[in-house]
């Protein structure tokens, strides 16, 4: 995971603060627990895409020998896998 927890955690109070701040926001649980929510969206989120980033690299490496023999852009493939595996999973980078 690319991200410290507590960097997460900071996240996610920066967020409750945002939403406590705004006068169209009505919270309806405490914000020790919409914390507690927001960080772990946050953390599957994140998750979620280091697994796809993981298929990725399996994808690029079983076809190795063909991109490197069509002299592919790896960074350019790598995107386009990405980008293709999040839509499949109805997950949005």
């Amino acid at each position: 995971m690319r991200m410290r927890p507590e960097k997460i955690q900071d996240l996610a109070s920066k967020v409750v603060e945002m939403l406590r701040e705004d006068p169209r926001v009505e919270l309806h649980a405490t914000e020790n627990a919409i914390r507690v929510a927001i960080g772990s969206a946050i953390r599957d989120d994140l998750q979620e895409e280091d697994e796809i980033d993981r298929e990725v690299e399996e994808l690029l490496s079983r076809h190795a020998r063909e991109i490197e023999k069509e002299d592919m852009d790896l960074s350019e493939l790598r995107l386009k896998f990405k980008r293709q595996i999040a839509k499949q999973r109805g997950f949005i980078i």
